[in-house]
Formats: C-alpha cells, sequence, structure tokens
C-alpha cells in the first residue's frame, strides 16, 4: 500500500506526460496483380467469352451476374486494350439491360430499385361448400385481413381462439 502511495506521488511529480515512442515499420506496397491470361477465343470472340465465363454452370455461385460481367470485361480490356469493342468496356457505371428491348440494348448509370419489405397482414380464411343451382358442390373461400400489425415482437394468446 505504501509503495503504490510513493509510486502516485512519484507519477504526478514527472517533468512532463510519458510517451510511449513505437517503432514505425517501412510500408511496403504490394505488387499489382498481373493480367489473367486469356485465350485466344476471348481475342477472337470477346462477346461469347465473356457470355461463356459468366454463364450460371462455370460462373461461381456466390458471385452475381454483374459482378462476373465486370470482372471479365476488366480482364478483357487489360489484354485487348484499344482493340476492345465498345460495348464490353467497363466503366465505373455498370450498364443493365434495358426492359422491353429483348435484352441487346444496354442503359448505363441507373441504379436497380430494390422492392420494400412485404407488409404482414394478419388473414384469417373460412371454407365452406355453396350448393350450385344444377345440383352440384363447389367450394368458397372467404378471407378477412385485419390490416397491418403495429405491435413488433412475440405474443402469445391465452384463453382465445
Amino acid at each position: 500500500m505504501f509503495a503504490a502511495a510513493v509510486f502516485l506521488l512519484l507519477q504526478q511529480a514527472a517533468p512532463g506526460p510519458v510517451v510511449w515512442a513505437t517503432p514505425v515499420e517501412p510500408v511496403v506496397e504490394a505488387p499489382a496483380p498481373a493480367a489473367p491470361v486469356l485465350p485466344d477465343t476471348a481475342r477472337a470472340d470477346p462477346y461469347g467469352y465473356e457470355r461463356a465465363e459468366c454463364s450460371p454452370y462455370v460462373r461461381p455461385s456466390g458471385e452475381s451476374q454483374e459482378n462476373c460481367q465486370q470482372r471479365v470485361r476488366l480482364a478483357l480490356a487489360a489484354d485487348l486494350g484499344e482493340a476492345l469493342p465498345a460495348g464490353l468496356r467497363p466503366d465505373a457505371n455498370r450498364c443493365r439491360p434495358e426492359p422491353g428491348a429483348d435484352g441487346f440494348a444496354v442503359n448505363c448509370g441507373i441504379t436497380r430499385a430494390v422492392p420494400a419489405a412485404p407488409q404482414l397482414q394478419a388473414r384469417s380464411c373460412q371454407t365452406r361448400p355453396v350448393a350450385l343451382p344444377n345440383g352440384g358442390v363447389t367450394y368458397e373461400e372467404t378471407c378477412t385481413s385485419d390490416g397491418p400489425r403495429s405491435e413488433e415482437g412475440l405474443r402469445i394468446n391465452l384463453g382465445r381462439d
């Protein structure tokens, strides 16, 4: 206890704050990755090469179609340079097919709209038989909706139908 008190007194009597110096390591930049080697078929038909590489049967399951196309187009641009067709040039704006244009026309600089989450509603449905005028029977289903629920969390109703 006495040693702790002496330590605190000595620490307060120090001329300035104690600064711990950490050794600074030099930053080594990683070498740029080498451009992938493309087959001759990619140079002959870059559109076909992109379709083949981004086919759902070939591309990794965790990679989306757009990411695959961007990856392949960057590889084609690095290999072909100015010989790359204008439709395959990668850019910051990812191009998407124009709706209703048979999938060939593209629109660049647009973002994909994500639908909002569904609004869940409590529904109760009853099915009952209804007699037909010609003597047959059909079943009619009547559903009612309580509207969107505002309560959140788990609810357990006891003693209620």
